[in-house]
């Protein structure tokens, strides 16, 4: 007898949370009006939740509330109210990636259910099980992985899992993107992105979206997927309309609950004509099918969800006149997207006129029609239809509050809060400072060589395959190996899981004790064993007090922050009880990008944006890794940083494009000198938190 995973869909406003009960989700996942990673969704308030849960639970549908946003240290004070109210309410689990809610969660509020997020980049088998052992019930896997890849997940680990089916794909793994937080401080991991892989690029004379993927759709895969260890099947949208989430809703359930055979034929050929009523990009199969991912990319189409329906011909006061490809009628809901690719937030077509100006309900393809809108768009836009009308936010609420007439009461301030944040983040006393650390990462041998040479008080090498065979064979001295350690690749696919497992577990034996960790997997694959001295990596995006103390009790002795905090940040952390531990990046050239997908540019040659922002790329085993034109540097900034408190450094020259004009002689002359080369980037330093 098959499976039946739990159909799980989304809900980014009370529309589409009623439409969602009404077409037969098993559970609604939706976010909160703060600590969303979908920010710019309607979102609900706790009171509100207060009301849905119950009327929820009534029809056995389950609430997840997605906590899935990094959390700021200054929001923790914050984030233990909200964790307190939950409390009361007694959702179903929350959706998490921040190590500090994991950390607040297991000690404080241990009744909650936690699933890992997306966002964690949990793409093989150590990964599902060390957030498993930090207190994950359910593990949301990365989109990036193929049947085979997810198959021996499934048999690898006992930890609940999830999948996406259907919806928005992003260009790189989730968790792993900085492109938008680095060209405009707007975080993806923080649910403020900005969408920068659906632009139009440019190279040379070629232009294209070409790193624009088509969405994901699984329908025709649920037969074999059923038949899998896996616990739910996740409808991505929390930006989508009511009847876009209905309608899917709907598709998926008729196969799920088709028995095989020829009902489960009927059910499908039923569910596609549903899907093609849910305006979408082009559909393909994901990463599910490994000789189907060259579908994903279509660099000659725009990034823009739902149908073009009408190409905007010129803009007077108060309306603009279109050109429809396709009919329209009062209620649609219309996303512009301008002639290089940027999305704008949708609208209500809310009065349509024909040419003599006279009002009409509808126009038919081929017209040309005024339409009233308050938007900026411009000559040349095209707009496409993502929903149409749904049955209004008031009359749901009406429904919905006669039925469950006072909500269930909520606790608010947590009485203990004080406390915890006495003991996360307690001044510390005024001491002696300490000596400073400056610790340098490379990637190949020549920076190696040079490395160990230098003052740096730790060396890491990257522990790819290629560098592990060679070290292997390498002889350190005492004083080397006293300073010598290895950082653990961000992504290591399941393929190569056993290999670094018996990898680290040698190099330990042979007394390579210190490791840099850069994904929740690796603390399953170095252990806590005796000695080993393990270093929390910048791409754990640890920017909190909570998420400090949680890599500590995983045996970090130091965490490299987050390579997105601000410098008021650092001011505000400085004072608090982990500032000895932690470690600030001050020099890197970190990937944007980290994909899976090979777009069709030129390795050996820039590519653009529309902004003339340049990109670089590099084609490495398995993956692709894209990087701005300049370096990270706050090396300017050290007189600042030491002023603050801080005394350990880190030089990265791990990551780079394949031709980079910097050297690791000149970043160390740099650090020596406080001094930035002639080109860089501050990242978010100066940017508000």
């Amino acid at each position: 007898m098959n499976h039946k995973p739990e159909l799980l869909a989304p809900a980014g406003n009370i529309e589409s949370f009623f439409g969602a009960i009404q077409s037969g989700a098993d559970a609604v996942y939706l976010g909160l009006k703060k600590f969303s990673a979908r920010a710019t969704a309607a979102n609900f308030t706790i009171d509100e939740l207060a009301t849905l849960m119950p009327f929820a639970h009534k029809r056995g549908v389950r609430i997840y509330i997605a906590l899935n946003s990094q959390i700021v240290s200054n929001q923790v004070p914050q984030l233990l109210d909200t964790l307190n109210s939950l409390a009361s309410l007694k959702p179903d689990a929350l959706i998490v990636q921040d190590a500090g809610i994991f950390h607040l969660a297991r000690r404080w509020f241990p009744g909650f259910k936690l699933h890992a997020s997306t966002l964690t980049a949990a793409h093989n088998t150590a990964g599902v099980n060390a957030l498993q052992a930090i207190g994950a019930g359910r593990v949301v896997l990365a989109r990036e992985l193929n049947l085979e890849e997810i198959e021996k997940i499934c048999q690898g680990t006992k930890a609940e899992l999830e999948i996406f089916i259907h919806g928005a794909l992003c260009y790189s793994y989730s968790g792993l993107c900085l492109t938008s937080s680095f060209r405009g401080g707007r975080s993806g991991l923080s649910g403020e992105c900005v969408q920068p892989c659906r632009l139009k690029f440019r190279q040379g004379n070629k232009e294209g979206f070409f790193l624009s993927c088509n969405d994901l759709c699984a329908l025709s895969l649920i037969p074999r997927l059923k038949r899998l260890r896996i616990a739910a099947f996740k409808i991505e949208g929390r930006m989508k309309p009511a009847a876009w989430v209905a309608n899917v809703v709907k598709a998926y359930r008729l196969v799920l609950d088709a028995e095989s055979g020829d009902e489960e034929q009927q059910a499908l050929i039923k569910a596609q004509e549903l899907i093609a009523q849910a305006p979408s990009r082009r559909l393909s199969s994901g990463h599910f099918d490994q000789t189907g991912a060259g579908q994903i990319l279509a660099p000659h189409r725009s990034g823009s969800s739902g149908a073009w329906s009408a190409t905007v011909k010129s803009v007077l006061p108060n309306r603009v006149l279109i050109d429809l490809r396709s009919p329209i009628a009062k209620g649609d809901r219309l996303r512009p997207e301008s002639s290089i690719g940027r999305e704008q937030e949708a609208f209500t077509v809310s009065q349509l006129f024909d040419g003599a100006g006279k009002s009409i309900l509808s126009a038919q393809t081929g017209a040309q029609v005024y339409l009233a809108c308050s938007k900026p768009l411009h000559s040349g836009d095209r707009l496409f239809k993502v929903g149409t009308r749904s049955e209004s936010a008031a009359a749901i609420w009406k429904t919905i509050r006669e039925e469950v007439p006072a909500g269930v009461r909520q606790k608010s301030k947590f009485p203990h809060r004080q406390k915890i944040l006495d003991d996360l983040e307690k001044p510390v006393q005024a001491q002696t400072r300490q000596n400073e650390t400056l610790i340098v990462k490379v990637d190949s041998g020549n920076d190696l060589a040079q490395a160990l040479r230098s003052s740096a008080a730790m060396v890491l090498l990257s522990a790819t395959a290629n560098n592990l065979e060679r070290i292997a064979k390498q002889k350190f001295s005492p004083s080397q190996m006293k300073k010598f350690g290895l950082s653990l690749p961000a992504v290591i696919f399941e393929k190569e899981i056993e290999y670094f497992r018996a990898a680290v577990g040698w190099f330990i034996k042979k007394g390579f004790l210190l490791w840099e960790i850069n994904n929740w997997g690796h603390f399953d694959l170095t252990g806590q064993g005796r000695g080993v001295r393990l270093i929390a990596g910048s791409r754990l995006n640890l920017r909190n007090s909570a998420a400090f103390a949680q890599a500590e009790e995983l045996g970090c002795r130091q965490s490299v922050v987050s390579l997105e905090i601000t410098k008021e940040e650092l001011k505000e952390l400085a004072q608090k009880r982990f500032s000895a531990g932690l470690v600030l990046t001050v020099y890197c050239r970190p990937p944007l990008f980290t994909s899976r997908l090979v777009p069709t540019l030129h390795q050996d040659r820039p590519f653009l944006s529309p902004r003339n922002d340049v990109y670089h790329m590099i084609k490495k085993t398995g993956r692709v890794e894209i990087y701005a034109d300049m370096p990270v540097s706050w090396l300017e900034q050290l007189p600042v940083l030491r002023s603050f408190g801080y005394s350990n450094f880190l030089i990265d020259f791990s990551e780079s494009p394949a031709k980079r004009p910097d050297s690791l002689q000149a970043a160390l002359r740099g650090f020596a000198a406080s001094r930035s080369p002639a080109s860089y980037s501050l990242f978010n330093f100066e940017r508000r938190p």
